[in-house]
């Protein structure tokens, strides 16, 4: 705000985010990305073989079955593995915004710029959908999937800024997301 820009946030909302994490494709990553080898990474693959559910429905209960994909959220170790597993997507945000945040499966992009003309807006704009596309387009390929009709944006700037302001929704997928300011 002291450079006089106002900022486009959006909040992107993952589908059972860690749940989809497939096992295959988190370890060829922690070993290519991130140099996890050895008993590390053995122990690792031990971690997450042979992990098994059944679904329970009133009273009916499924037969067993083995997960290949998914780590568990309420671990400690659930979160870092995630993140892990998503580290490749900053280098597909980094081709279209300066700055993103990350924490678990809560994913921000945001972009600040000069308000003052609709060719910067729509140049802002622009950028956070082209950015969502490939974001979506690397999710797909990593078994991960953006809920669109639950992601959100606002954007934040002075009331002198805001109003000039004429965006009053982003394109995430197959969705039109109506959003915020203040």
């Amino acid at each position: 705000m002291d450079q006089q820009e106002v900022t486009l946030l959006l909040l992107i909302d993952l589908s059972a985010a860690f749940d989809t994490i497939d096992h295959a494709i988190l370890l060829e990553t922690l070993e290519k990305d991130f140099g996890v080898t050895g008993n590390a990474l053995k122990w690792l693959t031990s971690y997450l073989s042979e992990r098994k559910q059944t679904i329970l429905i009133k009273d009916h209960e499924s037969e067993v079955f083995n997960l290949q994909s998914g780590v568990p959220q309420g671990s400690c170790l659930g979160p870092v593995l995630f993140i892990l597993y998503v580290a490749g997507l900053f280098k597909v945000i980094d081709k279209h915004l300066p700055n993103a945040h990350m924490y678990a499966d809560d994913t921000q992009i945001y972009h600040s710029f000069r308000p003052d003309t609709s060719l910067s807006q729509d140049a802002a704009l622009k950028s956070i959908e082209n950015c969502v596309a490939d974001i979506r387009a690397w999710m797909l390929s990593n078994r991960l999937l953006i809920n669109d009709s639950k992601t959100e944006f606002i954007i934040i700037g002075s009331k002198q800024k805001m109003s000039k302001i004429n965006i009053n929704e982003i394109a995430v997928g197959e969705s039109t997301i109506v959003g915020e300011s203040t």
